[in-house]
Order: C-alpha cells, then sequence, then structure tokens
C-alpha cells in the first residue's frame, strides 16, 4: 500500500522553523524509524506523515543546512517498508511560487548509467551479450579499438581505464552549459577508435561517462534497434515508467521543472547527439521510487530476480572507506547494511537514489538546482536506519 503525502514548504514554514531554532536540537538520533514502529499502534496513518515531516524538516534545515535561495525546490521520496511517501519542498521556479509534484521531471544527470546497467543485465540473460565478452565484440567493426581489450563487465562497473568524458569535448560545444547537444557519435566513435587506456591495473576505479556512451552503441549494434526503443521495451514499459525517458513528449515537457545553475542562473534541458545511455534520461520522483523498490526486491518479481546481483560489491573505489563499485551502483559497506546508491548532475538539476535492502528502505531526491543534495539523502537514509544500527527486516 502506497500512501503519496504532498506538502510545499512555503515561505512561511521555512521562516517559521528559522525562528524555532534555538528551541530545537536536530539529532539523527531521533529516528524516523521509531515513529513508523510506535505509529501503527497509537496514531493515523496521517499523524505518521506529519511526524515523519518534522524528523525531514530537522535534517534539511539544520542537519544538511539546505539553503534554499540556492536550491530553489526538490521532491523528496521515501520508501519504508510497503509504505511510499513524498514530500515536496519549495518551488519549481524563483521568480514565483509553483508547486512541485509528484509528476514534475526532473533531469537524472548520471543516474541514467543504473537504468542502461539494468538493461545491460536484461540482455545478458536472454545471450545477446556477455559480461566477459570484449566490448569490442559488441561494437561496429568500423570503431573497433585494436589497442582495446575492455570486457562489458569492465565498461560497466568503471574499471576500463578511461576518462571521464573524450578529450576535446569542449571544442564541439556550441552553447554553454549544454556539453553533449553537439558532440556526435561519430565524434564519440572516433575517440574511442584512437584512445589507448592508460591503466594496466584491470580492477582500478576510474568514473567514465565515455565507457556508458559506447555502451549504449553497443545495444543498438547488438539489438538493430535505437537505444530508446530497447530501453522503453525491455525495461521502462514492464516497470510502468511512463514519465521516465530521453525525450519528452509535448506534454511531459510542459511537466519539466526549470532549472538552476550553481550561480542561481536559469538554464535551458540538457540535449543530447550522444551519451544519452550515460546522462540523457529524466524521470519524476514517482517513477523514480517505483524503480527503486524493483531493485530493492519489490514489485515485479521477474525483473527484481533479474536485478538481484547488481548491487554486489565488485571493486574498492577511492571514493571513501568501504565505498565498493558494483554493476553501475556505489555500494559503502556498513557492519550490518550494504548501502546502495547514485547520484547525478546536470546543469539545473541534481538527483539521488539510494537504498538498504535488508531494511526495505530508500530515498529518492529531485531537485532543480546543480547545486548538490547528495548529503542530504544520505542522512534520510541514515535516519531511517536508526544511524546504520537498525536490524535486518524479518522475512
Amino acid at each position: 500500500m502506497f500512501g503519496n503525502f504532498r506538502r510545499n514548504s512555503s515561505v512561511r514554514m521555512r521562516s517559521k522553523i528559522t525562528n524555532t531554532m534555538n528551541q530545537l536540537h536536530s539529532s539523527l538520533v531521533t529516528l524516523i524509524l521509531s515513529l513508523l514502529i510506535l505509529a501503527p499502534f497509537n496514531t493515523s496513518d496521517a499523524q505518521v506523515k506529519d511526524k515523519m515531516e518534522k524528523e525531514l524538516n530537522k535534517i534539511i534545515y539544520f542537519d544538511a543546512d539546505i539553503d534554499f535561495e540556492k536550491v530553489p525546490g526538490m521532491v523528496i521520496g521515501i520508501i519504508q517498508g510497503d509504505s511510499t511517501y513524498v514530500y515536496s519542498y519549495g518551488s519549481m521556479s524563483m521568480a514565483e511560487d509553483i508547486m512541485l509534484k509528484n509528476n514534475t521531471i526532473f533531469e537524472l544527470g548520471g543516474i541514467t548509467k543504473v537504468f542502461t546497467a539494468s538493461l545491460v543485465e536484461l540482455l545478458v540473460e536472454e545471450g545477446l551479450m556477455d559480461y566477459k565478452t570484449s566490448l569490442n565484440e559488441y561494437l561496429p567493426k568500423a570503431i573497433i579499438n585494436d589497442k582495446s581489450d575492455i570486457t562489458l563487465l569492465e565498461a560497466i562497473t568503471h574499471t576500463a581505464g578511461f576518462p571521464r568524458l573524450p578529450h576535446g569535448i569542449g571544442k564541439r560545444e556550441r552553447e554553454a552549459n549544454n556539453p553533449y547537444a553537439y558532440y556526435a557519435k561519430a565524434d564519440l566513435h572516433e575517440f574511442y577508435k584512437n584512445y589507448y587506456p592508460i591503466d594496466e591495473d584491470e580492477t582500478r576505479y576510474q568514473y567514465s561517462h565515455v565507457t556508458y556512451a559506447l555502451i549504449e552503441t553497443a545495444i543498438e549494434n547488438v539489438t538493430g534497434q535505437r537505444f530508446e526503443e530497447v530501453l522503453t521495451e525491455k525495461l521502462l514499459m514492464p516497470l510502468g515508467l511512463e514519465d521516465t525517458n530521453i525525450r519528452l513528449t509535448e506534454e511531459q515537457k510542459s511537466r519539466l521543472s526549470l532549472g538552476y545553475n550553481i550561480l542561481g542562473n536559469k538554464t535551458k534541458p540538457w540535449r543530447f547527439s550522444s551519451f544519452k545511455g550515460s546522462v540523457g534520461m529524466k524521470s519524476t520522483v514517482d517513477d523514480m521510487l517505483a524503480f527503486l523498490s524493483v531493485q530493492m526486491g519489490n514489485g515485479n518479481t521477474q525483473l527484481a530476480k533479474s536485478f538481484a546481483d547488481m548491487h554486489e560489491p565488485m571493486h574498492k573505489t577511492e571514493i571513501a572507506k568501504n565505498n565498493y563499485i558494483s554493476k553501475a551502483w556505489h555500494v559503502i559497506k556498513k557492519k550490518n547494511h550494504s548501502i546502495v546508491l547514485h547520484a547525478g548532475s546536470t546543469s539545473g538539476h541534481q538527483a539521488f537514489a539510494g537504498f538498504v535492502k535488508e531494511t526495505n528502505t530508500g530515498v529518492v531526491i529531485l531537485s532543480n538546482s546543480e547545486n548538490s543534495t547528495n548529503s542530504l539523502g544520505y542522512l534520510i537514509l541514515r535516519s531511517l536506519n536508526q544511524n546504520w544500527r537498525k536490524p535486518k527486516a524479518r522475512l
């Protein structure tokens, strides 16, 4: 059963919270989970939602210190067991008060990669691809790189030794803050064909947009279809994600949130001549929660089984202690939990998705600013899990 709770965080609410800062003592030890455990016996569902909002407000305004002058608005989605809650803060626009809703669309940036990796998992199941096979085997013969023997798995796990972006991509940029609009697939293929991977350590993590752009080409070559068509047919439609895609309909464009860069200037949506499978997707909080739920093992049983091993830690990263890369997802190992997460950014939007399978908890944050909200996502997820002391859910 899903419960959706929408409440716009107005200027008056922020002012009231600010005026009572000295009376409140924020603590991550005061946990949302305890409210959820006690609430079914003592309170109504509406009261649970209200109490959860109060805890969220403490984290947002005190622990994460979100500045709504820099982040005009955001939508937060929470999965707790079999319930889902959605909260709206701020506005779609800096100029006027327009509430962000469950169906407001945001750019996902790098979170696109977990969709692409999920699609690859399905193609591997079908026998169309194999993780141990060289990526060259799946690319058109005209662009094969004889100097590279990277496997599909190395490309998926960012251990292929390729850079974050192709050298010289900035020379193709004709429009500020729209880096992929004029960088054609032919440019990408030319870069790959002549690039020599410099890292011989096949387990060394190096985050790369390039490898996922190449995987997009590989999928098209293997299936004989456009990437968006394969993605929709095999992943988005079976999951019922009607507001998630690369290209939007005219009606969906009307629901796409405005975006603002780090200086607070309005930005245009990204356009793509390449890199769609790396950073090109857009979605809503409702669709992201549905996608996250299946990744956690809920919902669509067959797809949940298909994605079950995508979150196994494979290689250590240098991002932080106990941080690993799996198939697209990053994994932080704790004593009793594995925190699975990914973030994304564009010139005007930020996105965060994270979950803990063991406790069936998840968080999605979509915001209309280039300013990061990643720490907020982690703090909410930590709070849901009692500062990582929450026991595993009973089966």
